[in-house]
Order: C-alpha cells, then sequence, then structure tokens
C-alpha cells in the first residue's frame, strides 16, 4: 500500500511545482511572442503623433555650433528613470552626431548613480571624444547656484576640461544644457536658480511623466527650449534619431513588450497586496481561537 501510494505522491508534488511555476513560464512566453510580434508588424505604436516637441529638440540640438559645448545634467532617479532612460540615451547619440562636446555633471547621488552607469556604457561603445565627468556636486540646489560660477572640478584634465575653463568655468560656459530630470532635481530648480542668472542660455529637458504638469508652463514661456516629458513623446524622438542617424541609439525597444511589462508588473503588485491583505484578515481570527482555546 505504502509503495502504490509514493508515485501518487510524487506526482502530485510535481504538478503542485508546476503550477506555482506557472505563470513565470507563461509570462516568459508572452513577452517573447510579443517581442517577435513588434518586431515584424506595425502593430501597436507607442510614439506620439504630434512631433512638435520631438522637433523642438531636434532644432535645438541642429541649430548648435560645430563643436558646441553641451552639459548634461544628470539628475534621474532611480525610481523612474527607465522610462526616459531610451530618450536620454538617443539624445546623447543626437547630441554627437551634431558634433557637440558633451560634459556630464550630477547635484544628486541617485543621479550621479546612473551618470556613473552611462559613462561606462559610453566607454564600452568607445567614441572619438568620450564626454568629460564633471562629477557629483554636493548641495542640491546650493550646489546648482554655486556652479553657476564654477563648475569644474580642479583635479578635471583634459581637452574638454580646459575649454571649460577658458571660457570662464561655470555653467555660463556652455552653448546648451540638457537637463535629465528626478524627482528630487527637475528642469524647475534649473529655470529658477540658472535661468534667472542667465537668461541667454538655452536649456532643454527629458523628464518622466509625472513632472510633465509641472514643467510645461516653462515650455510655454520660453524658458525651456524643448521638453520631452511623456513615453509616447520620448519613444517618437527615440525613432527619429535612431532613423535619421547612423549613430543612433540602438535599438528602440518595442511598445507591446513594454505594454505587456507593464501590465505584469501591476498583476504582480496586484497580487502582493491580495496576499498581504488575506493574511491580516486572517491573523485575527487565530489568535482569538488560541485565546479561546484554553478556557
Amino acid at each position: 500500500m505504502t509503495n502504490s501510494a509514493a508515485p501518487t505522491l510524487l506526482s502530485e508534488a510535481g504538478v503542485a511545482r508546476l503550477r506555482r511555476s506557472a505563470p513565470a513560464l507563461v509570462l516568459l512566453l508572452v513577452l517573447a511572442v510579443a517581442s517577435l510580434i513588434s518586431g515584424s508588424t506595425g502593430g501597436l505604436r507607442l510614439a506620439s503623433p504630434d512631433r512638435s516637441r520631438v522637433d523642438q529638440l531636434r532644432r535645438a540640438i541642429g541649430e548648435l555650433p560645430s563643436g558646441a559645448l553641451v552639459l548634461i545634467a544628470f539628475d534621474a532617479d532611480l525610481g523612474t528613470y527607465a522610462e526616459v532612460r531610451p530618450t536620454t540615451r538617443a539624445a546623447i547619440a543626437d547630441l554627437a552626431a551634431h558634433g557637440a562636446r558633451l560634459a556630464i555633471v550630477s547635484f544628486t547621488p541617485e543621479g550621479r548613480a546612473i551618470a556613473a552607469a552611462e559613462l561606462g556604457r559610453i566607454a564600452r561603445a568607445g567614441g572619438e571624444e568620450p564626454p568629460a565627468d564633471l562629477g557629483f556636486v554636493a548641495g542640491s540646489e546650493a550646489g546648482l547656484v554655486r556652479s553657476i560660477e564654477s563648475i569644474v572640478p580642479s583635479a578635471a584634465e583634459g581637452d574638454l576640461a580646459d575649454a571649460i575653463r577658458q571660457r570662464g568655468g561655470g555653467i555660463g560656459a556652455f552653448d546648451m544644457v540638457l537637463i535629465v530630470s528626478g524627482s528630487d532635481m527637475s528642469a524647475r530648480s534649473w529655470v529658477e536658480q540658472v535661468g534667472t542668472r542667465l537668461p541667454e542660455l538655452p536649456m532643454v529637458a527629458i523628464a518622466p511623466t509625472f513632472l510633465d504638469p509641472e514643467l510645461e508652463p516653462y515650455l510655454r514661456s520660453g524658458q525651456l527650449t524643448a521638453l520631452l516629458a511623456t513615453l509616447r513623446e520620448g519613444v517618437a524622438y527615440a525613432e527619429a534619431v535612431s532613423a535619421g542617424s547612423a549613430a543612433g541609439s540602438g535599438p528602440v525597444v518595442g511598445p507591446l513588450p513594454m505594454l505587456v511589462g507593464m501590465l505584469a508588473a501591476l498583476a504582480v503588485m496586484a497580487e502582493a497586496a491580495f496576499r498581504r491583505l488575506g493574511r491580516r484578515r486572517r491573523r485575527p481570527a487565530g489568535r482569538s481561537a488560541a485565546r479561546r482555546s484554553p478556557s
């Protein structure tokens, strides 16, 4: 009797393991199919049909003089950088294709971590002149204000650092600033702290969607020359750069896998919330039963 029951128990355990792993396997299969479909068909498109903001940024970059100095303020945060990563990389590729000389600085710790990763990626990819690393400036907005006068670290070396110093050594030495915004330091800080002191300095911004309402007034007033602050605008811009430049930012993730991934993340979050709610509801009943049992 024991021998005949053992295979059944093993079979049930195997079925239980398969059931637990089934959601992950199904998700992988769906993502694989979505990637194949999005790569071979037009299908779902995330790119915005309104290209006005894309054209504004491309025009601002296209009007830069040859060899222009462009400062990239990397202050995105880890929670939202995934949304703007393709847009940011496309902008870096766009600037490089137009012959701009780039320098990268950060005023937030999270921004510095992201900037260091991007600098490593650019170094691995190779190129004629990698961006100058101006490092991390402490003090948030206070550090930003100090950098108006001096932004180049004393230990910085190289032709780019020397070129910035020859132009005064501060933010005013640049022909344009590209602001990669996050929750702690956005383009709003740049407009209010730098734009009021250097009104002739063109500033363009890339921001996650939640910052769009905050930054749109600065775009309408002309204090921001260009702004990309929605996922659809970012996708449209990345597609435009990839189509118009041999030095594009690389393959753009298809919209269908991105949509499936977002839905899967929401499903996982909802499942976890329901599980926590279920555990909270069961705990009081178990405790009350334990209290009644001795009597």
